[in-house]
């Protein structure tokens, strides 16, 4: 082989290696930024968070079981689930405060809030237990758009603090 032939080999080489490290940065780039843009997806969705909880707690998510601790992040649709001789407390973005007491359950049916207007809806769906809640930052602006759902009723909370049971 002569040496042109061996240069231009070398530089057919060199610039397929730049075009294959260009290929990877911009996947590499767009990976990032798809991880990034889903974290702040995942960010929008959390409702609330699990603040106290005594004995068992469990929180239902599309369909799966998830352990229940102090600062667990509640998304609308969960379940909250309480055992005999236990109770939990939440608080979700707009400063509602929650509370179920044993052998409780309560779906966070629907949940939204803009931290910028105060503006949102709450629908929360008590199946079974004791449920207690102050309202938030949600019911405030809007108090309209808070309902409260029980197998024979449901409300809307027009004052701060409500308390309901259901057998």
């Amino acid at each position: 082989m002569s040496a042109q032939t061996l240069n231009m080999n070398k530089e057919k080489i060199m610039k397929q290696q730049r075009s294959l490290l260009v290929g990877r940065l911009v996947f590499t780039a767009v990976a990032v930024s798809c991880l990034l843009a889903g974290s702040l997806v995942q960010a929008q969705t959390v409702a609330g968070v699990l603040k106290k909880k005594v004995g068992a707690v469990e929180i239902l998510r599309d369909g799966k079981s998830l352990p229940a601790a102090i600062g667990t992040r509640l998304q609308a649709g969960d379940v909250i689930k309480t055992s005999q001789n236990s109770g939990v407390g939440l608080m979700l973005k707009d400063e509602t405060c929650m509370s179920l007491g044993a052998n409780s359950q309560v779906s966070l049916e629907k949940f939204s809030f803009d931290a910028n207007t105060y503006a949102g809806s709450m629908l929360v769906n008590v199946s079974k237990g004791t449920f207690a809640m102050v309202s938030g930052l949600v019911a405030k602006n809007n108090p309209t758009a808070v309902q409260v759902k029980t197998p024979t009723a449901t409300a809307v909370i027009s004052g701060n603090k409500f308390a309901v049971e259901v057998p």
